[in-house]
């Protein structure tokens, strides 16, 4: 009521269209929902009723003395109880804190090619790229690190100049993986060199290929190398072109292992599995 007299008495005062009849009206809209919005957001018994405080029933912004000494009193007696059951807890914990604490500084420090290469670190960063759905990005790098396995063991490194980029998985996985058959010592390097070519042809159909099942996200001009290679090699498929094919199927697995240190290993080091596995290492 008395927002509504004030502004009743400046509409009255101020001739209409002036800066102060518009002053005004700010004036007490803004006042108006001041009050308001403190009325609303105060606790129940923070308070005077209006008909409580004899001295003036308008005064409804007084603060309760026995509200105050029951705050008072309670977050004495809840600090108190704080600090004794800090007392009680803080030697069982520190210890536990302590190892958690070296264990998220590891975490942190903790390479891809660190987890790849150890069993438990491979199969938990697995685990983990499942759950975001980006596996495809690790089996790509275990079946294009088994081809070049497949090549050292048959001495076709001998056609070329250099093996290429090697990412560290743990050799047990690509001994493992690979089929008996194609890992016999007395096959011939003709043989072994028309099975490689048709591992490229796999890797090429089924990760990177358009429409291709597990497609990566590559850069264009990775993508755009391997297809032309991959067109020379249906054009003349001779051990001439074995280095071109690894140097840009290279340039793919670099690719997928710097998406994987900026995205999904970066997730992983903050995630429980991986301060437990550090756990376990120290």
């Amino acid at each position: 009521m008395i927002w509504v007299a004030l502004l009743g008495v400046g509409l009255i005062i101020f001739p209409q269209h002036t800066y102060e009849r518009q002053l005004c009206l700010m004036s007490c809209m803004a006042g108006l929902h001041s009050i308001n919005g403190i009325i609303m957001l105060r606790p129940k018994s923070l308070y005077y009723k209006a008909c409580e405080n004899g001295k003036c029933r308008w005064n409804c912004l007084s603060v309760r003395k026995c509200y105050v000494s029951e705050l008072t009193g309670g977050q004495n007696r809840s600090f108190s109880d704080l600090r004794t059951k800090s007392k009680n807890g803080s030697k069982s914990r520190s210890r536990e804190t302590s190892g958690n604490r070296h264990a998220i500084e590891m975490s942190y420090q903790i390479t891809l090619e660190e987890i790849l290469s150890q069993k438990l670190g491979f199969e938990l960063f697995v685990s983990h790229l499942v759950r975001e759905l980006s596996l495809e990005n690790v089996l790509f790098l275990v079946e294009y690190m088994q081809l070049k396995h497949f090549i050292v063991a048959h001495q076709l490194h001998t056609y070329i100049q250099d093996i290429g980029y090697r990412v560290p998985i743990y050799s047990n996985l690509l001994q493992k993986s690979l089929h008996p058959d194609l890992l016999q010592a007395n096959m011939p390097v003709s043989t072994a060199l028309l099975i490689c070519f048709d591992m490229f042809r796999y890797l090429y159909s089924h990760y990177i290929a358009n429409g291709a099942v597990a497609l990566l996200n590559l850069a264009f001009e990775s993508s755009s190398s391997i297809s032309r290679q991959m067109l020379e090699l249906k054009q003349n498929p001779s051990s001439e072109i074995l280095q071109s094919l690894l140097c840009v199927f290279d340039g793919a697995a670099r690719d997928i292992v710097r998406l994987l240190r900026g995205d999904s290993f970066y997730r992983f080091q903050l995630s429980k599995e991986c301060i437990k596995y550090c756990e376990e290492l120290l």
